[in-house]
């Protein structure tokens, strides 16, 4: 069997400590949805894949009169982790998966008003995660985050998580004020804004260079 990038996540999480299948689940949702989200299928087919590879172990026991499978990561496990960690990223760039964005692309197609609705569905949604990076970031600095011995780099995924959700944000209210302007232009005023933002973007490796 080949392994995914999914196996190494589960291999990652069964790493931190050995995992019931429904507390991998909850973990997998609280540590990674925002930027590797698996549908909940995968994350409870994989750890028996991993047992049938040797990568994992799963034992019984008992809580109260009920039986439950808690799954620990064996010595060929971590090495495999490690093998994977040493390697280099896939050779391709992050991934974006976004509705709202896809619906803008073809807001041509159907009205003006559910175009609006989608970038205010966008605003909603980051509210979200904005809620969730304010509980993540206030139980890293009280020092009660569960794993707060890997704040370093979990540092890093939060700096990278909050300023993606800051840009969705400010880029939804940037298109919700252009969009409200519309019916007060000319079309000619229109699309001189809309090359006003490629004439802005499309230097990037200038601007990243600061040239």
């Amino acid at each position: 069997m080949t392994l995914t990038t999914t196996s190494y996540a589960i291999l990652g999480h069964l790493a931190l400590q050995p995992w019931t299948m429904y507390d991998l689940a909850q973990q997998m949702r609280s540590n990674v949805h925002y930027f590797f989200p698996r549908a909940e299928s995968q994350v409870y087919a994989e750890p028996k894949r991993l047992v049938a590879l040797g990568l994992a172990s799963a034992e019984k026991e008992m809580t109260g009169k009920r039986a439950r499978t808690v799954y620990s990561i064996t010595e060929a496990g971590r090495a495999e982790l490690s093998r994977w960690l040493a390697e280099p990223a896939a050779a391709k760039g992050p991934l974006l998966e976004f509705e709202a964005l896809l619906r803008v692309f073809l807001s041509p197609l159907g009205k003006d008003a559910d175009l609006a609705e989608a970038l205010l569905q966008v605003r909603a949604n980051i509210t979200d995660m904005f809620d969730a990076a304010e509980r993540v970031g206030g139980e890293y600095l009280t020092g009660s985050a569960p794993f707060q011995k890997h704040v370093l780099t979990r540092s890093m995924v939060y700096d990278f998580l909050v300023s993606f959700a800051e840009l969705t944000d400010e880029w939804a209210e940037r298109s919700a004020e252009r969009l409200a302007a519309w019916p007060e232009q000319s079309e000619e005023a229109r699309l001189e804004d809309a090359m006003r933002i490629f004439r802005a973007k499309a230097d990037v490796r200038k601007r990243r260079r600061g040239d």
